[in-house]
């Protein structure tokens, strides 16, 4: 090493676990983080910080005004930037002695091996999708990397260790074998842009995955047997910190068990139908926006520059809001009827969705009881009110349209002072 190596590193080597040995393993390392968003920044400064070798940042989202709240690598003058670019630019403010590897594009199936195929010595998923999370699961167990996986959401956070090199360690999807559920938000099946998230955890979430990376790139990860996983949630009443340690690797898993469903060329060759498919919903855009496929997928809709005609001149409508009552309450357009998704879903789920009933017949009555009334239904992007849709007209018989892009366009084309969070 360079004696200026010695004077910055000094303080981690005198760490009896990390020493000269320790530090010479980091200075070797390939670590690939897949994600530049909020764990990725909570990362990428540890890691750079700590002297690996070689940083690759795989990300294709530009950084925007929303995420400066739990990413801070990046600054109002990075906004509009590339995500790899800002980040690389910063990491070698800090530490120019790391070699920055900035990778702009979506990370895909098509894609994926090519990435991930260069050598690396550890991945960390720093992604915020359950799509993304499987993908990045299965090539690096297939292609025998361990990995380092992470998920924040609102107060809650969770880490994932798998250590391909410890014998019998599960993959990803050992530990994870089916999706949760599109609708419940849990940290393993929702964005922040979705449900939101407070800085610091998912900063926790990320510095745990660089210190994990850390331990196993230093070879203090070898009396692992398979693997660590642990929870923490700030709003618990009882316990914040919960750890706990993977099963085995299943007999059965489609990955990594005896008889391997999962390979290279399935995944190369499916593409991203089959992750979506099996996740049960769509990929979605990480600026909380909408996908062409997602805005095309033959749910009856209105444009906001209808719903905004139909108000201006009062043509009979409903317009109901099926968001949460957080957001509801953060802001909202005059007159509408707030019916939140999750109780509708909730009512029919336990059979008892008379008070979704007794709401629709009182909004009507208002028009002296007229089926031929349209509801129009709206979210904050467009997601929910299409699921909300859906179900009106199945469960209900209501003639229901979905305001295509939610308040979010609404804000960006009809009202710009209507708050877009």
């Amino acid at each position: 090493m360079e004696p200026d190596e010695y004077a910055r590193y000094g303080r981690q080597m005198l760490v009896p676990e990390i020493g000269l040995p320790g530090q010479l393993a980091l200075r070797r390392a390939r670590v690939l983080v897949v994600g530049a968003g909020g764990l990725g920044c909570g990362a990428l400064p540890y890691l750079a910080g700590a002297g690996v070798g070689t940083l690759a940042i795989v990300d294709h989202d530009t950084v925007a005004l929303s995420n400066l709240h739990r990413q801070p690598l990046y600054t109002v003058d990075s906004v509009g930037m590339l995500k790899v670019d800002a980040a690389a630019v910063e990491l070698r403010r800090r530490n120019p002695g790391v070699h920055y590897v900035a990778m702009p594009l979506r990370l895909s199936p098509e894609t994926a091996f090519a990435v991930f195929d260069e050598g690396y010595d550890i991945v960390l998923d720093c992604t915020d999708t359950a799509v993304t999370r499987y993908l990045v699961g299965d090539v690096a167990r297939l292609l025998n990397i361990p990995l380092v996986s992470a998920a924040a959401l609102r107060g809650d956070a969770q880490l994932l260790v798998v250590n391909t090199e410890i014998a019998n360690s599960p993959c990803y999807r050992c530990v994870y074998p089916s999706p949760p559920p599109p609708l419940l938000l849990a940290p393993t099946s929702a964005s922040c842009a979705d449900a939101g998230v407070l800085g610091p955890v998912v900063g926790l979430a990320g510095a745990l995955q660089a210190l994990e990376a850390i331990r196993i790139l230093t070879g203090n990860g070898a009396t692992e047997t398979r693997g660590t996983a642990l929870l923490y949630s700030m709003f618990s009443p009882a316990r914040q910190w919960r750890q706990f340690t993977p099963r085995p690797r299943r007999l059965e898993c489609a990955t990594c068990g005896d008889s391997p469903k999962i390979t290279r060329e399935l995944i190369e060759s499916s593409g991203d139908e089959y992750y979506v498919e099996f996740c049960g919903g769509r990929r979605g855009r990480t600026d909380g926006g909408e996908s062409e496929e997602q805005q095309s997928d033959g749910t009856p809709q209105i444009s906001v520059e209808d719903l905004e005609r139909a108000r201006d001149e009062h043509t009979p409508h409903v317009l109901i809001d099926v968001r949460d009552d957080t957001q509801y309450g953060i802001c909202a357009l005059p007159g509408v009827l707030h019916m939140p998704l999750r109780d509708m879903l909730q009512g029919i789920a336990s059979d008892n969705d008379e008070s979704t009933i007794t709401r629709l017949q009182d909004a009507r009555a208002v028009f002296g009881g007229d089926t031929q009334v349209p509801f129009y239904v709206v979210c904050r992007t467009g997601v929910d009110s299409r699921t909300a849709v859906r179900l009106l007209r199945s469960q209900y018989g209501v003639d229901a349209y979905d305001v295509a892009g939610g308040l979010d366009s609404w804000s960006t084309r009809i009202d710009p002072t209507f708050p877009r969070y």
